[in-house]
């Protein structure tokens, strides 16, 4: 999209159902680098085994139950069912996880500095609540109102309102994310509308690694 110059690590961010996959494979598509903190998430779960081990220490003496699968891996749906009725198990995930996400994004965008990109795209959808946009240079955030969120993640995943609502009031409200954030790019018509607005704000970012190499 633009030339090498002095990166700028966008922070991407949204609600729930906002559209931050989609975001994600516009990036990849227009050859901007992207990562997302949630796939870091996911594959901390699975792999690392300090984590693996306090996650199921903390549900066998809370509960008395396993949260391995018939495959022995760790159960997300169920702990994520338990995470929402649960602060106590929230905070001691988020304890384990945030940490180790962090720690990948500094590796992640030393690579792209190391690499002199323009502009590389970091998703993480607790942008804010986890204090990582400290680790950017500016934030995106996706605006989408939360009734066209429920109404989207009902037909895509299935989900009861009331576990939408309640992995949105984990979440930063929309009004706090936008005034937080650095550009609000809105997602409520078309995929090409909600292209054509991401690609403004990246292409605003180049210019302004090109105005500070």
């Amino acid at each position: 999209m633009c030339g090498a110059v002095r990166t700028i690590i966008a922070g991407l961010t949204g609600g729930i159902g906002s559209g931050k996959s989609t975001a994600e494979e516009l990036c990849r598509s227009w050859g901007i680098p992207v990562a997302d903190a949630d796939t870091w998430a996911h594959e901390i779960l699975r792999s690392d085994r300090e984590v693996e081990e306090a996650v199921e220490k903390y549900f066998r003496d809370r509960y008395g139950v396993s949260v391995r699968t018939a495959t022995g891996e760790l159960d997300r749906r169920l702990i994520a069912a338990k995470v929402f009725e649960d602060e106590g198990a929230l905070t001691m995930l988020e304890g384990l996880i945030h940490p180790r996400v962090k720690a990948r994004a500094e590796t992640w965008i030393a690579a792209q500095r190391a690499a002199q990109v323009a502009v590389a795209v970091l998703i993480v959808p607790l942008l804010f609540e986890s204090g990582m946009e400290r680790q950017v240079d500016c934030v995106i955030t996706l605006a989408v109102p939360a009734e066209e969120r429920v109404r989207r993640l009902r037909a895509a995943r299935g989900w009861s309102e009331e576990e939408i609502r309640a992995r949105m009031r984990r979440q930063f409200g929309e009004a706090e994310r936008e005034a937080r954030a650095d550009y609000i790019v809105p997602n409520t018509g078309t995929r090409e509308e909600f292209a054509a607005a991401l690609r403004q704000v990246l292409e605003q970012l180049c210019a302004r690694a090109n105005r500070v190499a």
